[in-house]
Order: C-alpha cells, then structure tokens, then sequence
C-alpha cells in the first residue's frame, strides 16, 4: 500500500505542478513547454517539501483489507490497462460509459497540448462557453509536453490514481470504505437472479456501481478522489485534537483544497461545505487555526479557479427544486432499489449518532455534513442531466461510511455484520465482475481513418473551428479539433442551448440556399465532408465544392477551406 508521505507528496505534486501550469497558461493564452517544466519544477518542490512533513502512525492492514486491495488492484489494472487500446482495425474502450466522454477528455489533452487556447472554447459548441474542470486533461497535456504520450499517460493517470484512491480510502475507512466504494449497487442482484446475465446488471439503476460509472469515467476524481479523502482524513484528527493521528501541512492542505475546482466542482462544493462545519465545531475547542488557515490562503486561489471554470456559465437549469431525484413514478422502491440497505442503515446511525451522549462531535459534524449532502442531492438538482447528482452524492456517500461502521456495525455480532456486507455489497460486486468482462470492448474510432484524419489536419490552426457531423466519436474531434456542434449529450448536461448552432450548420451542410450566411454566423472556415456527413445530410448539393479550395483528401472524407466562397458571393 502507499504509504502516507507518498500519497500526501505524490497529490501535492498534482495539484501544484496543474495549477501553476493554468496560471502559466492563462497567462501566455496557451499552454508553453517552458511554463510546463516550471509548473512541474514548482510541484516537486511542493511534493518534496511535503513528503517531508507530512506524518501518521502506523496501522495494521488485516487479511479482510488485503484481500480488498487485491481486488481493487485487479479492477483497476483491468479498467485502466484497457481504458483506451487498439484491436484489430479499430480504437476501443472498455466501458461503454467512456465512448462519449472519451472524445472529449482526448481533444483537450492533444489540444491543450498542441497550443491550444487557453481557457479552452467549448470544443463542441461554436461560441459557447466551458464550464468544465478539465484538471486531469490538463495535467495528461503537462504530461504530453514533458514527453509521456497521450494513450500511455490516460493509462498511468488511471493506475496511479487508482492506487492513491485504494491507499486514501483505507485510511478514511479502513476496508469497508473500499469495499463501500468498489461493491455500491443496490438491489441489481435480484437481476442476475431473473435472468442469469451480468450484462446490464445496473442498466436500470441510477446510483450504479461507483468504480465502474463514476472513477472510471470521470478523469477528475483521478484526484479528487484521493485528494479529498486525504483532507477529511487530516481534518477529522484535527477536530479530534489527536496529536497522533495522520499530520499534513497546513500549506499542503491548501494546495489541495484550493486546487479541486480546477479538478472536480462537486468535491469542492463538498469540502468547502465540512471546512465551514470542522471550522464552527473548532471555535470552542480552541482548533481553530488550521481550519482558518486553510480557508483564507485558500480563499484567493480557490475564487480564481472557480471563476475560471465556471466564467459566463449561466444555465437557468442548472440549479432547482426537484425532490425525488430520479424516483419518477417508482416511489420508495426506488430507493429500496438503488441503495438497499444502505439508506436504512444511515437512519439508524444517525439515530445512535445524534442521541444524548451517542458519539462524540467530530462525528456528528462530518456525518451531520454527510447526511445534508444526501438529504440535498435530493431535493435539488445540480445539472441538468439529473444523474449528475452523483458526483455530490458520492461525497456524502463517502463521508458516512467510517462512523457508520465504527458507531453501528462495529458493535454488532460478527455473522450481522458479514450478512450486512453480503446484502450491501453483492449487487455491486457482480456488476463490477460484468463491467470488466475480458468479451467487452466498445469501438470508438477506425483507426485508418484516424490516422487519415490526422494528416489532413496538420493543415488547420489548432484553434480553427471545424464543420463536421455532430457525433461524439468523430476522428476530427478525437484528435483535438474543435467543431461547430458535437455530442448533445455534453451539452445538455453542460446546460447550452444548442439549438439555433444545430440549425445553422444543417442549413450549411446541407447546402441550403443562405448556407453562406449560416456559415458566416458560425464564423466557420473549415469544412470536412465524410462517411459521417453524406449520411447525416445524404440530400445535400455541397455547393462549396465548386469554390472552396480543398486543403486534403483521401478516401475517408474531405477538408475544405470555405473562405474563397464566402468572399466571392
């Protein structure tokens, strides 16, 4: 396991060597190969300092934990190895969760890489904004420039955050935070009973297997998943006042607070939530300091990288009342289904919690934080697609399960507790079996035409906004070109109106009479004309093929430069 002056050094030096790499690159309007070794010159120092202070007792790991480890590993070799990998003609994931976000998380990284604009435009909408983290794109473009190549670095980022993700959730909950995190899942089990399959095991499930739909998929909790357990793990002993318990700088606090919103907004909006609580319960207690400490040198770092990420954002959905989450019609049981004995059990601890003289007040305050977290999420959605509750939601999730099971599972029978953990755990342990199925693997581009695509684009500027067919896994789109309109389904869930951008680029791939005009309000120059756009608009004329000037062409489409036409109108 890693130790804790390495997980403590090794997240610094992230979160350091990412941010000074932004305010580098905000400064020079793009990221630069001398700003990069500076930013990461300034994270090893951080790191190293770090590893330096940074101290906690020993503990024993037992059989039960290193058998959790063990399997953690395995997911994660498996997820990780294979979360992008060629096979046979075509490029392929393993989960099938990745195919949309993917496209996305790789035109960042080569983008940003290659010198793109930074803050970055909305690769899929013409003239929106990003209101995005994209810290882990940001830090595989770092890594891209200091010589680690794209594919092999989404690899390491997987495995290495992995490991620092296994090692904070034994500190913060010893085995039953691993396997809570691995083996989430409800009820779905009673699916496998009905039907005998493991495919599909959660497909109607909101709250899904964890590892599988959420530290898969989303880059972000690479490390912020690792970064905030260490704080709640440090702040808990600090609130305790327990001179033995894991030490971190105060500084090293902060470059690991101040720095999640450039990584994941959920789990800031969640520590910034238990800062203010650890910080009231301190006041009489004379702990204070830390605490305080950490939210004002936080404070300056933190607005501007919020303002950064959320800079014009004003979706008027983002944010509502909507109590039920995503019961619809099922009503209690689909709380029974997606969480099984989890919610009740939550009941029952805050009852032995919060009763006279039941625990002492760190816990109250952390699982009193934990519980309004969930008790939020909902009534109150955050995005526009509802199923991003879940990035809160696993942060109140996580913030209950060590004083769930030391105040009330701990003090029951060993076979009440092992009958728990089977009905808690089954569910999710067979959807992770059937999520990393050696027989899966999900195409996301051809690799021919990838590598075609590629050499077309050398003709473009790396800012240059392209006209393409909107699909999330367009080669264009992979290799780090924006494009006038791509995958709905980011942005819906980023709240833009995409509407008047879709009807003007079917007016102008379709060749519609003002196609000009559309082509003109999109401040477009670039079109490519493939497979994907003759069966997207197969009535089109392409009236520019009699005045564009073809920049490239192969088999697999062709790139056209539309100015002469717009200028000969």
């Amino acid at each position: 396991m890693i130790g804790w002056r390495l997980l403590c050094a090794g997240l610094v030096f992230v979160a350091v060597s990412t941010t000074a790499a932004a305010g580098f690159a905000a400064l020079a309007g793009q990221l630069t190969a001398p700003g990069t070794w500076i930013a990461l010159a300034c994270g090893a120092a951080a790191a190293a300092c770090t590893a330096q202070r940074a101290t906690a007792p020993r503990q024993k790991i037992t059989t039960a934990d290193a058998v959790l480890f063990l399997l953690f590993a395995l997911a994660a070799g498996r997820a990780f190895l294979w979360v992008i990998y060629p096979k046979g003609a075509n490029l392929e994931v393993l989960s099938p969760h990745n195919l949309g976000d993917m496209a996305l998380h790789l035109n960042l990284i080569h983008r940003l890489a290659h010198g793109g604009a930074f803050w970055p435009e909305n690769p899929f909408l013409a003239g929106a904004i990003f209101p995005y983290h994209p810290g882990m794109d940001l830090w595989n473009a770092v890594l891209r420039i200091a010589g680690l190549p794209v594919y092999e670095g989404l690899r390491w980022a997987g495995l290495l955050g992995s490991a620092a993700a296994a090692a904070a959730l034994w500190r913060w909950g010893r085995g039953f935070a691993l396997a809570a995190f691995l083996f989430a899942g409800g009820l779905g089990a009673i699916t496998v009973l009905q039907t005998g399959a493991l495919d599909g095991l959660l497909d109607d499930v909101a709250w899904k297997n964890t590892f599988l739909a959420m530290f898969v998929t989303q880059r972000g909790l690479l490390y912020s998943l690792p970064a905030g357990l260490v704080l709640l793990t440090v702040w808990r002993a600090q609130l305790r006042g327990d001179t033995d318990g894991p030490k971190l700088p105060v500084l090293a606090q902060v470059a690991l607070y101040a720095s999640m919103p450039l990584f994941n907004a959920p789990a800031f909006l969640f520590l910034s939530a238990l800062l203010a609580g650890c910080a009231v319960a301190a006041w009489n207690k004379g702990l204070l300091r830390p605490f305080f400490i950490t939210g004002l040198v936080s404070l300056l770092p933190a607005t501007w990288l919020v303002r950064l990420v959320t800079v014009g954002f004003t979706a008027p959905s983002a944010l509502r009342f909507a109590p039920g989450w995503l019961h619809e019609e099922a009503g209690l049981w689909f709380w029974a289904w997606n969480f099984g004995l989890f919610l009740p059990l939550v009941i029952a601890g805050a009852v032995v919690l919060f009763r006279r003289g039941g625990a002492d007040r760190t816990a109250r305050v952390f699982y009193g934080v934990g519980l309004a977290t969930l008790a939020f999420c909902f009534l109150f959605l955050l995005a526009p697609w509802a199923w991003d509750n879940t990035k809160l939601i696993l942060w109140g999730y996580l913030a209950l399960l060590p004083f769930l099971w030391t105040n009330l599972l701990a003090r029951w029978p060993a076979w009440a507790r092992a009958a728990t953990c089977i009905l808690l755990f089954t569910s999710g342990a067979l959807a992770l079996v059937g999520g990393l199925d050696a027989r899966h693997g999900y195409k996301l581009a051809d690799r021919a035409e990838l590598a075609a695509v590629q050499v077309a684009l050398r003709a473009l500027p790396v800012n240059a906004r392209l006209a393409t067919a909107p699909s999330y896994e367009h080669p264009a789109l992979i290799l780090g070109q924006p494009v006038v309109l791509g995958h709905d389904g980011h942005l819906f869930s980023q709240g833009l109106d995409y509407g008047p951008a879709q009807g003007e680029l079917d007016t102008l791939m379709s060749g519609a009479p003002p196609w000009r005009d559309a082509a003109r309000r999109l401040q477009v120059q670039y079109l490519f004309w493939g497979r994907r756009e003759s069966d997207r608009w197969p009535q089109s004329s392409q009236p520019w093929k009699s005045c564009a000037q073809i920049l490239a062409e192969s088999p697999h489409g062709t790139l056209y430069f539309l100015t002469p036409c717009l200028l000969g109108e």
